[in-house]
């Protein structure tokens, strides 16, 4: 149990899954492109059109796991912390877009490998001001993490709170040193207590200590704490077993909240007189980073570093001969994907587009070495060759697909960083 101050706030992380109608993801401009593309297919018969392209839409909400297409306001901003997280697991891959800040977030640590192994998506989560005043006032609390989908499983979930230093609230003695307490709310007291329970006169919430540290006023930086076995079981038990996050702050030396311009060194929520722009607010507010993972064979390691490129020697006759020879041979071409042509990129942020790649070209025999050919795919042109009646040719299709890492919002308008396997074609070769 822990009595509750004017300077604590009950953190009502709401991981929102999920949920909702369901919609087209792609807005009328770029199915209207699509419909024409399906039109050199289908002739003029409209409802074999509209079947591809909604086709196609189901296709990509089933792989972004949305219900809808995404819809943000034209000033919401993607917190650094998310874009720190994206560049970092970019790594060398990284080039500088437009949506990307370029400086890196001021003492934020990446998170450890030993939870970047285990997901391969990192969910960011802001405490909703609406549930605070449902606290605060005399209605009941609503649940903060649905855990009617169980689509991810989670991994690992962290507290961030920003520290901005502070001086001249200091006079002498330890009064610079604060104590940071995080609980986990396991029950919370009847309806009917909540007007007055923060007054002191009835009973406080049942919680249980998740960390405490001692930390310096006169420092910047960002503090995390691990909550991954509170957001664990919100996300696998009852529905309503999420009651929220309980943040206390105590001068060390006098045990009370922190006074004058000492409060400004934890910034919890922010006041009507707060010094700090809305631009700047939503970088340095409460964060909840949930890493989870779908199952997919993917991670939010850091990308190894490019392979360098040889430069191709200047080819003579015989070897330009032999070079339009291969260029019907299986190989990969080049398919650029770019995200503005769907009209995407209000929802997703980085990248803004990738290559996809793709494979074509013959499989004859006999199958240079090159090509990667399974024994199979072999035997099988060695047959065409001798009867081409009796089996078609080796198939060129991808041997090696890589992954895309994404930085976009889902449809709660919740800032999402992905990696998506088979997004790409590395090698091509015969099967």
């Amino acid at each position: 149990m822990v009595a509750l101050t004017d300077w604590t706030l009950l953190v009502t992380l709401v991981l929102h899954l999920l949920l909702g109608m369901s919609s087209g993801v792609l807005p009328k401009v770029g199915r209207d492109s699509l419909i024409r593309q399906a039109a050199k297919y289908t002739g003029d018969a409209r409802e074999e059109e509209d079947a591809i392209v909604n086709e196609y839409e189901k296709s990509l909400l089933n792989m972004f796991s949305l219900k809808r297409r995404p819809t943000p306001g034209k000033d919401f901003q993607v917190p650094r912390i998310m874009q720190h997280l994206y560049k970092a697991h970019m790594g060398d891959y990284y080039e500088h877009e437009p949506k990307i800040m370029r400086t890196w977030e001021t003492g934020f640590d990446l998170p450890a490998d030993e939870i970047t192994s285990r997901a391969n998506t990192a969910r960011s989560y802001h405490h909703e001001v609406i549930f605070e005043r449902q606290l605060f006032g005399s209605v009941s609390p609503s649940r903060f993490f649905d855990g009617a989908c169980h689509c991810f499983v989670v991994r690992a979930a962290e507290l961030l709170l920003h520290r901005e230093a502070v001086w001249h609230h200091v006079t002498s003695g330890s009064g610079h040193m604060h104590r940071l307490n995080i609980y986990e709310i396991i029950k919370m007291p009847r309806s009917d207590d909540f007007g007055s329970k923060f007054a002191g006169s009835k009973p406080q919430p049942i919680t249980r200590l998740l960390d405490t540290r001692l930390v310096d006023s006169r420092n910047s930086t960002w503090e995390r704490f691990d909550v991954s076995q509170a957001t664990s079981r919100w996300s696998q038990g009852p529905h309503d077993a999420n009651h929220g996050l309980i943040v206390e702050v105590v001068q060390e030396d006098r045990q009370t909240p922190p006074q004058g311009a000492a409060r400004r060194h934890i910034r919890l929520k922010r006041d009507v007189h707060s010094d700090i722009p809305d631009k700047e607010w939503v970088h340095l507010r409460p964060l909840l980073l949930a890493y989870s993972h779908d199952g997919k064979d993917t991670t939010l390691l850091r990308r190894s570093k490019r392979s360098s490129r040889k430069r191709d020697a200047p080819a003579n006759s015989s070897k330009r001969r032999k070079k339009r020879r291969r260029r019907n041979l299986c190989q990969r071409h080049n398919l650029y994907v770019d995200f503005n042509e769907v009209r995407w990129t209000n929802w997703i942020v980085a990248p803004p587009g990738y290559d996809a790649h793709f494979c074509q070209g013959q499989c004859s025999f006999p199958i240079s070495d090159y090509l990667n050919a399974t024994n199979h795919a072999i035997v099988q042109a060695l047959v065409h060759e001798v009867d081409s009646s009796l089996t078609p040719k080796p198939c060129c299709v991808p041997t090696v697909l890589v992954s895309v890492p994404m930085l976009y919002l889902d449809d709660k308008s919740k800032v999402v960083l992905k990696n998506y396997p088979e997004m790409g074609v590395s090698k091509c070769g015969c099967r």
